[in-house]
């Protein structure tokens, strides 16, 4: 099956957050190619032919569920990159926020990482441009640290790369009722990267 997005068709649909809500637990646990718009409409108690008044394709449901995803993500990365605070402090406000993030948002952020590949065509632009975005900001935080003379001297973007990677894995494994808190995990990895970046 083609992953591409039909380019043709002009406007597509705002999906309703309850029909988001139960594509994105389906998704993520059958994997967005096994899910069937069947399995969708079950979930939210509808018939199948139901669904298809609130979305034209399955695809419309996977770029919902994308959209919602990093939205919510920059606007809390936002609001830490654009503060006065120092390198450090922006730092370990970024992985707090991305490990509450993923604590909050389980299924979403499976399904937005795992099927990431699944990203194509014009409509898709948006949230690769948005996907950018947010990286940009955390490179940015550290490209300031470096600047600042608080981070030892390094390619930022790499830096930030292996930062995210490090807390997005956690997706993988982090459950809510797990021995250590979201904020708890996100002290660890920030003491990590600090020490890892700290200029001496």
């Amino acid at each position: 099956m083609s992953s591409k997005v039909d380019d043709d068709q002009a406007a597509y649909p705002k999906v309703r957050a309850d029909v988001i809500e139960a594509a994105t637990r389906v998704f993520s646990r059958q994997g967005y190619h096994a899910a069937s718009m069947a399995e969708v409409a079950g979930e939210l108690g509808i018939r199948k032919a139901s669904l298809y008044h609130h979305v034209r394709k399955k695809e419309d449901l996977l770029f919902a569920i994308h959209d919602k995803m990093i939205d919510e993500l920059i606007a809390g990365t936002m609001e830490i990159s654009s503060s006065s605070r120092s390198p450090e402090e922006k730092l370990r406000g970024v992985i707090h926020v991305t490990m509450g993030f993923i604590a909050r948002n389980s299924d979403g952020v499976t399904v937005f990482l795992a099927e990431r590949q699944m990203v194509a065509g014009q409509r898709w632009q948006a949230i690769v441009v948005k996907r950018d975005l947010y990286e940009k900001m955390v490179t940015q935080i550290v490209a300031d640290g470096i600047e600042a003379g608080k981070f030892v001297q390094m390619p930022p973007a790499i830096a930030a790369r292996a930062l995210l990677g490090m807390v997005n894995w956690g997706y993988t494994w982090f459950h809510g009722d797990g021995a250590l808190s979201a904020d708890e995990v996100a002290d660890i990895f920030t003491a990590i990267a600090l020490q890892g970046l700290e200029a001496r």
